[in-house]
């Protein structure tokens, strides 16, 4: 059998399992329109496995607000910073716990990343309202240079849960 099948399987079980709070399963793209007013023009859920193309640096929808933001203090050449991406619920949604969040990060030539995936164990803050991740990185030429974010996760009320794949990028500029 395929392993990617299995690892698909595998995480649809455990977002099945996911949401103590009792919601159903969670299915992509998923909405109850009946009890949730969405901007489906500014909210699109994703097909499973295939990421929304950059939008810039924050998606906001009726569910949560995605984030990339820079370090303080600014990137100069040779020396290491980081970019911060925070998810959070809005209203009667949050994050599901149990989901196997993830961040796979891509960044232009001129820019070293510390790690180019980012899991539940590496978040800095991690909870039902917020979840918090810092990734390292090491630019070695001075400019501008993208760095992408494309975070896979779900969202849940008490009645739905949506997968979720977003995401976003910012210009990095480099000293």
């Amino acid at each position: 059998m395929n392993m990617g099948y299995l690892v698909s399987i595998f995480a649809l079980l455990l977002a099945l399992a996911g949401c103590e709070r009792g919601a159903p399963s969670p299915k992509a793209g998923e909405h109850d329109h009946a009890k949730h007013h969405h901007d489906h023009a500014a909210e699109q859920a994703a097909a499973p496995g295939e990421a929304q193309g950059p939008v810039g640096p924050r998606i906001e929808t009726a569910s949560f607000v995605l984030a990339v933001a820079p370090s303080a203090g600014g990137y100069r050449i040779g020396k290491t910073g980081e970019v911060e991406i925070a998810l959070e619920g809005r209203g009667d949604w949050h994050v599901n716990e149990e989901y196997p969040i993830r961040v796979d990060l891509k960044a232009a030539p001129g820019v070293a990343l510390a790690k180019t995936e980012l899991l539940k164990d590496d978040a800095k803050e991690f909870g039902e309202e917020r979840v918090r991740f810092l990734a390292g990185l090491e630019p070695s030429a001075a400019g501008d240079h993208e760095v992408t974010c494309d975070v896979s996760f779900a969202m849940c009320t008490e009645e739905n849960c949506i997968l979720e794949k977003r995401t976003v990028a910012m210009q990095l500029k480099v000293e």
